[in-house]
């Protein structure tokens, strides 16, 4: 068994699914596409969070890598999509358990990152741009990596579809391949 799925056992771990994943492929026109959609800032998080663009702009196809896997972490939560308030909080929720399997995984010595949706929640207000207060807790968004989240899923067979009244949330956790010896 490997040590993500004994950790993704644990108790704190218990309301999400866990699927391991191949890395995906990368895709210029795709990470272009998501650049300019944080460019258009509709979420108003772009320039202000290191967990977003530019912040946390980098050269994803040397990334990937270093990259062995992907866990994807997932919750379901029945929620009025008109209610921002829930919708945030559920948001924080995903972050915080994400956050901490991530710190688990460290801990028993595997090195990876975690990524979901949005803008990194860590400290509140983020300190940018000036430097990151906390950069091994940084969530950053999924989208800094400009992966068509719809053909992501298909090649791997789990469904990406919308529901009223049923918002799925995501964590991304690379796993990086072990250093050579």
């Amino acid at each position: 068994m490997d040590t993500w799925e004994s950790i993704s056992t644990l108790k704190d771990f218990e309301e999400y699914r866990f699927i391991k994943a191949p890395v995906p492929v990368y895709d210029q026109a795709a990470y272009d596409l998501a650049f300019q959609r944080c460019k258009e800032n509709k979420c108003g998080s772009y320039d202000t969070n290191w967990g977003c663009n530019p912040g946390a702009k980098r050269d994803v196809d040397e990334y990937y890598r270093d990259i062995d896997y992907v866990v994807i972490m997932t919750r379901r939560f029945e929620i009025d999509y008109h209610d921002s308030e829930l919708l945030s909080s559920v948001t924080e929720d995903m972050q915080r358990g994400c956050r901490r399997f991530v710190l688990k995984m460290r801990d028993n010595g595997i090195d990876c990152d975690g990524f979901l949706d949005g803008p990194c929640l860590y400290c509140g207000k983020c300190a940018y741009p000036e430097p990151c207060r906390f950069p091994d807790m940084i969530m950053p968004s999924v989208s800094t990596l400009g992966i068509g989240l719809d053909k992501y899923f298909e090649s791997i067979g789990e469904p990406f579809t919308f529901q009223e009244g049923v918002i799925n949330l995501y964590g991304f956790i690379f796993i990086k391949k072990p250093a050579e010896q």
